[in-house]
């Protein structure tokens, strides 16, 4: 099992100034009788008499059949740095001891070591051996050994490593990310996700942002119902304490379009009571909420305004102008008011409001038609009726494309930010010549930090995959909502095989807060941050690697200098797969950088950041 570095930094806490070693002459032990800052790897060690008073290294070695070793602490290694490993030997029998200087990899392989013996037997004598770091070399040790062969007993005292040039310690031949000019931001203990580059100053080497894509899972609603049908539509979904609820046009059947109720205990597979509410052909045995104006896109949500009167606990809106409805339940409706509440848009589409608790007021999302493009614009409101004009989004340099959908949310474990699954509708391509109508379909990603600016992915976050039924019109139309299914895994949900017999709500599952990552391949790479201020003790990440890969951290100044104590080379580095993975310096506690600019260093290789919150 490797050993996590040592405290210090380059020059570490010594007997002598500029040696590498810690207790190099062997003083000092633990309560268990074992050297301090060394261990014994094969063979028996104890402590014996030294050179020039004091003690010393004692190594027994009974046998011809084996070897003995004893290794120091690793410490940072300078790449291309040349180091000199002194030390005095002394051997009694048939014995021929040597010593190592060792470079390891920052998986903890070793990469290179040289090695200078001492003649059988001898009194003490110097011995001098020197070594150049390779440019991956993570680490540098120092080891006594004696080899198979000999037998006997082997002291060694007043060791002393030292080193000329080399890079900096912990780079691991992986350029340095740059400093840039952005400001400072706060961010307190909120969870910052990877979906956007707000809090990215720099990325080095293999270093790049990547857009993960969730898992096609099961089948969760089949729209059978002869009020159902296969141009069922515009799910709605979110969790209401121990249920998760679904809401959904149905269309396409033997009836005109209403709005049903499906309802799940853990959002993997939904059932559809039987409600007894809406007569449809002479019969309410049925899931049906609402049938009339709206139902078309009906889009309920839970209202989580703390003033709501509890008669209006359940908003919606639905229709082209939109209308507004209030429930007390979430299953018996009425409008809250017969005239719309929003005039100007286009409206037929998944047009959506839920109340901001951040911003302490009601959003509203909704289509609208601007230079030619089916588009998304934004409205607020204190009380649900009264609204503000309309603002487009803006989504920086990403095309223009027709957006059909928008399903826009504050991401419920980091509200702060908003993330939107928009539909993209490429209504000229025509993939299935059989199928009657034009137009394929995927979804998109974006982020926003203000309501009304995105970052909006390029790339499809929902693929049409190999299915031909997945490349016909408006199917991969995301619901609106997101579930968390199980402790590291959320579900969404699209549409399948839209107009096909076969159509169904697909769900998906991707990682918790794993939308998108700061990745490097096996060659490594930085990423440098902005100048943040920060709340809390410690330091959290959501990342994954291989089994060879690996993170390390380093929490700078403003010039990108890494403060003392806590640079990448002090990082004890993390490698796995962890939702809450802690930082760990040999610091420990970050409270005193706490409400001052700090820039959070990250060193990856073969491996993804997904997110990360400091807090307590």
């Amino acid at each position: 099992m490797a050993w996590p570095l040592l405290v210090l930094p380059l020059v570490l806490a010594t007997t002598e100034p500029n040696n590498l070693l810690s207790n190099p002459g062997f003083e000092s032990t633990t309560d268990q009788g074992e050297f301090e800052h060394w261990r014994t790897l094969r063979g028996q060690a104890r402590r014996a008499a030294g050179r020039q008073g004091g003690h010393s290294l004692e190594l027994l070695d009974p046998s011809p059949t084996d070897s003995v070793l004893v290794e120091s602490r690793h410490v940072p290694a300078r790449p291309g740095g040349v180091y000199v490993l002194t030390g005095w030997l002394r051997t009694a029998a048939d014995c021929s001891p040597g010593l190592y200087p060792q470079f390891h990899h920052e998986n903890g392989r070793r990469l290179r070591e040289s090695h200078a013996q001492a003649p059988r037997p001898t009194v003490w004598r110097e011995v001098e051996v020197s070594a150049t770091a390779p440019p991956e070399a993570a680490t540098v040790s120092v080891a006594v050994y004696a080899y198979v062969g000999d037998v006997g007993t082997v002291w060694a005292d007043d060791l002393r490593l030292q080193v000329r040039g080399g890079g900096e310690p912990g780079g691991f031949g992986i350029p340095r990310a740059a400093v840039g000019e952005k400001d400072t931001m706060e961010i307190g203990s909120r969870r910052e996700l990877m979906v956007d580059d707000v809090l990215l100053e720099s990325l080095s080497g293999s270093a790049r942002r990547v857009l993960h894509r969730p898992v096609p899972a099961n089948q969760a609603l089949l729209p059978d119902a002869p009020w159902e049908g296969v141009t069922s539509a515009y799910f709605t979904v979110f969790r209401d304490g121990e249920r998760v609820r679904l809401y959904y046009r149905g269309s396409g059947g033997q009836h005109p379009e209403v709005t049903c109720y499906a309802e799940s205990p853990d959002g993997v597979t939904f059932s559809k009571p039987r409600l007894g509410l809406v007569e449809l052909a002479g019969s309410k045995d049925n899931n049906v909420i609402w049938a009339g104006a709206g139902a078309h896109n009906f889009s309920p949500f839970l209202d989580t305004n703390p003033a709501a009167p509890a008669a209006e606990r359940y908003k919606a809106v639905g229709g082209g102008p939109l209308l507004a409805f209030v429930s007390a339940d979430g299953l018996r409706w009425r409008k809250l008011r017969d005239e719309p509440i929003l005039t100007k848009g286009a409206f037929d589409s998944h047009n959506l409001a839920y109340f901001d608790s951040l911003r302490g007021e009601y959003v509203c999302y909704y289509r609208v038609f601007r230079d030619g493009l089916r588009d998304i614009v934004r409205s607020t409101s204190k009380d649900f009726l009264t609204w503000s004009e309309p603002a487009p989004l803006t989504y920086g340099d990403a095309p223009p494309e027709h957006l059909y959908t928008n399903n826009i949310l504050p991401y419920e474990r980091a509200p702060h930010l908003l993330l939107g699954l928009p539909a993209r509708f490429v209504p000229e391509r025509k993939k299935v010549a059989a199928h009657p109508e034009m137009g394929v379909s995927d979804a998109l990603l974006m982020s926003s930090r203000d309501g009304l600016t995105f970052q909006r992915w390029p790339e499809a976050f929902i693929r049409p995959g190999l299915d031909p039924r997945a490349w016909t019109d408006r199917t991969n139309y995301p619901a609106w909502g997101m579930i968390q299914t199980a402790p590291g895994e959320l579900s969404v949900y699209w549409t399948d095989h839209y107009r096909h017999p076969s159509f169904a709500l697909r769900r998906g599952t991707i990682r918790l807060d794993g939308f998108a990552s700061v990745q490097a391949d096996a060659t490594g790479g930085q990423m440098l941050t902005r100048p943040l201020v920060f709340s809390g003790r410690k330091l959290w990440l959501n990342y994954a690697t291989s089994a060879a890969g690996s993170l390390r951290l380093e929490l700078c100044n403003a010039a990108g200098e890494p403060l003392p104590g806590f640079g990448l080379a002090e990082f004890e580095p993390l490698y796995g797969d962890e939702l809450e993975g802690e930082a760990r310096w040999p610091h420990g506690d970050l409270a005193a950088l706490a409400g001052v600019p700090v820039r959070l260093r990250v060193q990856l290789r073969d491996a993804d950041l997904y997110a990360f919150r400091f807090g307590d």
